[in-house]
């Protein structure tokens, strides 16, 4: 019986029909004479088998050699694996430089990952390839002034970090720290990203809720915030590494079932005002509560008392730092400062101690200094 399959293929290409006759008499059919050799250099040593008794030209050698070529091309493109229907467990998201993870937070992720070792990353560490970039931009060349000294300090790996402070910092702040690690630990697959933004979600809202003032309680801190982030991980990689569970199971342990988020998360007391009292220098006991220093000999030289409204300050504008002299941020004084790490000055605390130097802190600003305890 003829293999019409096969007639069409050797007649699409001009091959007589006395001589496709020959080769369908014979048994052959599409599937064997495309599978008769392996390559196409070896059809014509085949050809007297297919075609026995039959002088070939070179035309109708070319016009055999196209049809078995164009058997394996069909064959081929019919053997391509059907396409992968989409999975509903995965999730995409689109990344660009301002959400890219930097390559150092990457790095950070997969390390962990290859070890199973899913430690707190630090939230400084935690910023997208573009923060990352303006960094390295606004830093300043190393420039050593002794070669020896220049080159140790050369060596040392200084990757750039953010400041994380309760002065240069909001809730905005916090979503972003926590959406580029997310999405760092996404890529590296320690776990899925739904699992990682149901946590960074809920720890958010716990994080910005507002509370009446009459109430006398008040939100964490960043500081506070950063905190709470740690302990929870330190729980998380505790039961990853002792009881063996997933980085998800953990995850949804911690965000859905265990209550320690909100304990760590929940509300603070507010610190009441307490007016200061005169500096006592001597070494008796005070006897009596403190009513202010009144009119008259309670007065100081400047008309004004000690921390009294409107009382003027000049704070300072330098601090040492090693062996050199820095400039103090302004801005970042009275809470102003948007530039965070790329800023080029010092930010820490300018208000004046005793022998005229700075404060120094970077936990409060000069507008700050009176009223948080030292």
């Amino acid at each position: 019986m003829a293999d019409s399959e096969l007639e069409s293929a050797l007649a699409k290409e001009g091959l007589a029909a006395e001589v496709i006759k020959v080769a369908t008499e014979g048994g052959w059919t599409a599937s064997a004479f495309k599978h008769v050799v392996e390559t196409q250099a070896e059809v014509e040593g085949a050809l007297p088998e297919i075609f026995p008794g039959q002088i070939l030209s070179r035309l109708q050698i070319a016009q055999i050699k196209a049809a078995w070529a164009g058997m394996q091309a069909s064959s081929s493109s019919s053997a391509l694996p059907a396409p992968v229907n989409a999975d509903p467990t995965l999730e995409t998201w689109v990344l660009n430089p301002s959400t890219l993870p930097s390559l150092r937070l990457i790095s950070l992720a997969a390390h962990q990952e290859a070890r199973s070792e899913y430690k707190w990353i630090a939230w400084k560490h935690r910023m997208t390839e573009e923060k990352a970039s303006e960094l390295l931009i606004a830093r300043p060349h190393k420039q050593p002034k002794l070669e020896m000294l220049g080159l140790s300090s050369l060596l040392l790996d200084d990757p750039p970090t953010i400041e994380v402070t309760d002065a240069n910092m909001g809730i905005s702040g916090i979503q972003r720290i926590l959406a580029v690690h997310d999405v760092a630990l996404a890529m590296v697959g320690s776990a899925h990203l739904a699992r990682l933004k149901a946590y960074s979600c809920k720890f958010v809202q716990l994080v910005s809720q507002r509370f009446d003032p009459a109430s006398g309680l008040r939100a964490p801190t960043i500081l506070e915030a950063q905190q709470a982030d740690c302990r929870i991980w330190q729980s998380i990689h505790s039961l990853v590494s002792e009881k063996a569970w997933s980085l998800n199971d953990a995850l949804h342990e911690f965000t859905e079932i265990r209550g320690e988020l909100s304990t760590l998360l929940q509300a603070r007391p507010k610190a009441l005002f307490i007016p200061r009292g005169p500096d006592l220098k001597g070494k008796g006991k005070q006897v009596g509560q403190w009513k202010g220093l009144g009119k008259g000999r309670g007065k100081e030289k400047g008309g004004k008392p000690k921390g009294a409204p409107g009382r003027h300050i000049t704070f300072a504008k330098e601090i040492q730092v090693g062996s050199e002299k820095k400039g103090l941020c302004v801005q970042w004084q009275i809470g102003r400062c948007t530039r965070g790490g790329s800023c080029p000055f010092v930010h820490a605390c300018a208000y004046p101690k005793q022998d005229g130097s700075a404060c120094g802190s970077k936990s409060h600003t000069a507008s700050q200094h009176e009223q948080t305890p030292h």
